[in-house]
């Protein structure tokens, strides 16, 4: 079961990892869901949150959840839920980016998705800044997993096109307008020139991930 799944960016890893497995995607978007299920149509898509999920218990042989820590209202139950659904020796697989030790180009990812949580939390939508490498190990451990192992994962990326950059920009600018009636909209609207110096100086490059892996008792 693939938790967050949204349009299964994630699968392509678990099938690179498991390639017979069979995933369960779960996400409380249905216009993500609807992608996934385009790109994957023999896998299963429900439209669920992590801390409720529709499962009985021992469900699942392994539960993943990636790049979604963040956007989750509540980590720990979420984690309970997993471990509920997920059979007794099986694996928890966390994969998340975190915020620290970042080079500059990764800063300027942090920042601009600093920006963006920020605006969906004035809109009443669950997106949290991204965590240090220490607190989403600490999430993992503080639920009652027992962290097997765990590691760095930095995908190597071009510097970025200018029309690139240009696109990044533009995003900066529809992120601003879906917030033009809100009080905060003059304090943040000063927060883009300084983050397009950012992108051209620096670039963009995803931040570091860090992947842990869990076995459930």
């Amino acid at each position: 079961m693939d938790v967050g799944t949204g349009p299964g960016n994630f699968i392509p890893e678990l099938l690179e990892a498991m390639p017979n497995v069979k995933v369960t995607g779960v996400d409380p978007n249905v216009g993500s869901l609807d992608e996934a299920r385009q790109k994957y149509p023999k896998f299963k898509f429900k439209e669920m949150f992590g801390e409720r999920l529709d499962f009985s218990d021992n469900a699942f042989d392994a539960a993943s959840v990636s790049m979604a820590l963040h956007h989750l209202p509540d980590v720990v139950k979420t984690f309970a839920e997993m471990q509920r659904v997920v059979k007794p020796g099986g694996f928890i697989i966390v994969n998340e980016l975190f915020s620290d030790n970042l080079n500059p180009a990764q800063n300027v990812h942090k920042r601009m998705h600093h920006f963006r949580s920020k605006i969906d939390r004035l809109k009443g939508v669950s997106h949290n800044a991204t965590f240090t490498k220490k607190e989403i190990l600490a999430l993992i451990e503080t639920a009652g997993l027992e962290i097997d192992l765990h590691f760095e994962n930095t995908k190597a990326q071009n510097k970025p096109a200018p029309d690139e950059i240009a696109e990044r920009k533009e995003k900066l600018l529809d992120m601003l307008d879906g917030i033009k009636n809100f009080p905060e909209f003059q304090g943040m609207s000063k927060e883009v020139p300084e983050i397009e110096r950012e992108l051209d100086l620096h670039g963009f490059q995803m931040a570091t991930c860090v992947v842990a892996v869990a076995t459930v008792n």
